[in-house]
């Protein structure tokens, strides 16, 4: 027990040092100049945007919670997690190593079934929210604005593709999707029949629990969707793009994907910057703009990630000096704290 719990440090310390670097890295490419200009720039705005920002994440915990149940888990725990979490997706690659870091933190207060069962639910719904914002938004954005016909048949593609992976994950979660991965692999002769058999029944609690998945959660993710479209609502205005029907609804709909095929490399330094200045020109506004939008967004997730860094760094302390065994008034050893 003492061994995995140390295994656990090690792992979260690894991250968080790959956290930080990246930030600092991060910090250097966008340059203290360009991030002064944006928060002076938009002045009460971007406090505004913080706070939004860090009561979506807080619904983000809450539905994690939720999941996390009938597990009497502390909220404040599945707060830090999903905190934690956010920085290091945001600060890397893929936007998905975070999702470790989470469940690792939430093992040390729920089992490892619930944990991962909790996590994968938060994807479910973030994700299945998320598709169906982009395949309610696009044909109305297509319907309000002049699009080139390669373009408007390359969004119809991915609407019906994305239409495709909603009914693809309903399906997933109601088989298990777990036992359905160990299946395949047994399947593709990648895993032997024994072995299979034991990874089977160990994701068979996983796949139960996911299979459960409540409507309490599934509304907290809704709500971090709304609270996330105000933002970038409010960050349009901020960054002084006119509140058109057709570039709003482009936004909230078009946007995920944009944020979506941008999180390959941190921050989509480079991707988002092309993106959004080709579609602000097309929706009538200009490509310049749009480059200000993108780098308001940019600091968004810097400040996210900075308190994230922050609330991880204490969480991992606080962790290491709770297991650390210390003299009682005998001056022998005590046992760790739980």
């Amino acid at each position: 027990m003492a061994r995995s719990a140390w295994a656990r440090r090690i792992f979260l310390g690894a991250a968080f040092a790959i956290g930080v670097i990246a930030f600092i890295v991060l910090l250097d490419r966008l340059g203290r100049e360009g991030i002064e200009r944006v928060v002076t720039g938009t002045g009460i705005y971007f406090a505004v945007l913080a706070v939004i920002d860090v009561a979506s994440v807080m619904c983000d915990a809450a539905a994690i919670h939720s999941f996390a149940r009938p597990q009497r888990v502390p909220y404040r725990r599945v707060f830090v997690a999903q905190m934690s979490g956010l920085a290091i997706n945001r600060l890397t690659p893929g936007n998905s190593i975070g999702e470790p870091v989470k469940v690792t933190m939430l093992v040390e207060h729920v089992p490892v079934p619930t944990a991962v069962s909790s996590i994968i639910m938060f994807n479910l719904g973030t994700y299945t929210v998320a598709i169906a914002t982009i395949v309610l938004g696009v044909p109305l954005a297509l319907l309000l604005i002049d699009v080139p016909g390669q373009t408007q048949i390359v969004l119809w593609i991915l609407t019906a593709g994305l239409v495709a992976v909603i009914v693809v994950l309903g399906w997933l979660a109601h088989r298990g999707a777990l036992g359905t991965l160990v299946d395949l692999l047994r399947q593709l002769r990648l895993v032997s029949a024994a072995r299979a058999d034991g990874w089977r029944i160990k994701v068979a609690d996983i796949d139960a629990q996911v299979r459960r998945i409540g409507a309490r959660g599934v509304t907290f993710v809704v709500l971090s969707r709304v609270l996330n479209s105000i933002g970038t609502v409010i960050a349009m205005f901020a960054a002084g793009v006119p509140l058109t029907a057709p570039l709003v609804i482009a936004q909230l709909s078009i946007g995920i994907l944009i944020t979506w095929v941008s999180n390959v490399i941190p921050l989509g330094i480079g991707i988002a910057d092309g993106t959004n200045y080709a579609l602000f020109g097309v929706l009538g506004s200009t490509g310049t703009t749009g480059l200000v939008f993108t780098m308001l967004n940019r600091v968004r997730t810097v400040l996210l990630a900075c308190i994230g860094l922050a609330i991880m760094l204490v969480a991992n302390l606080l962790g290491v000096r709770a297991r650390s065994p210390r003299p009682d008034r005998t001056g022998r050893a005590r046992p760790p704290c739980r």
